[in-house]
């Protein structure tokens, strides 16, 4: 569309009155058509870039989608990706909120966002709600949702994981759901990693209630949806990670899936 043009239609626009749409909006979505016009105007390949721009999904909390299945770049390794202190997630997200990624993550977009060793009281509310973008997509009784604690993870941006449970995954949450269903605290039961377990009825602030079980600066910590018939039970582990005994990961090679 030509500038001519388009600047005529906004004038009949202005001329009509409020019995059409707003000048305000005329004008709003005649500038994101000259914005268009400019960025394309060396050709088909810039067309092509402001479609892919377009289609960038954005998901129900405004926040960034990646969509899913990104690849990882090329030539790019998960040790790689694991040496930097702050690497390709750290890159990725950077929007001050969380990014959904690859189907099964959820990002951290703060640069102080590293582990969960960064969580504390005056800042869990950001982790929580984290955690809750995470069971607002994988909330069913099949579900897991995970963090990894320090030294067993190969990216330092704090990350949550959505996945679905495994075999071995479905055995512990029946161990768990035997031992903790009936229980109003915290409870052991020869769970991994020293694990401890306690059933909510809803769906709590996650960090803030695994604080309650100890320190979680050396934890990981899974949610598993759907227990004991209604809420969820919520287990702290401590020193090493039960992501890939528990969870479906598909063997894709050079992908998210490979990360921690």
């Amino acid at each position: 569309m030509s500038r001519g043009l388009l600047a005529c239609l906004l004038a009949a626009l202005v001329a009509v009155g409020p019995a059409a749409a707003s000048v305000e909006e005329a004008s709003e979505g005649l500038a994101s058509e000259l914005a268009v016009d400019d960025e394309c105007a060396e050709g088909e390949e810039c067309s092509l870039n402001a479609l892919q721009l377009r289609g960038k999904a954005v998901d129900g909390d405004g926040q960034e989608d990646f969509g899913e299945g990104e690849e990882l770049p090329e030539n790019t390794t998960d040790a790689e990706l694991g040496s930097a202190p702050d690497g390709y997630l750290a890159n990725s997200c950077r929007n001050g909120g969380y990014c959904v990624m690859a189907g099964y993550l959820i990002v951290a977009g703060k640069g102080g966002a590293v582990g969960m060793e960064s969580i504390n009281g005056g800042n869990v509310g950001y982790y929580n709600h984290m955690m809750s973008a995470a069971y607002h997509r994988c909330g069913g009784s099949n579900c897991v949702l995970i963090t990894n604690p320090r030294g067993f993870r190969s990216q330092s941006r704090f990350h949550i994981h959505y996945r679905h449970m495994n075999g071995h995954g479905s055995h512990l949450k029946s161990r768990m759901e035997k031992a903790a269903c009936s229980k109003d605290g915290w409870v052991k039961g020869g769970f991994p990693c020293h694990g401890k377990a306690k059933h909510y009825s809803s769906f709590p602030g996650v960090f803030s209630a695994a604080m309650g079980a100890g320190s979680i600066s050396s934890a990981g910590v899974s949610v598993w949806p759907g227990s004991c018939g209604h809420g969820v039970i919520v287990l702290v582990s401590y020193h090493c990670s039960i992501e890939h005994s528990i969870a479906i990961i598909p063997p894709t090679k050079h992908h998210y899936n490979y990360w921690r």
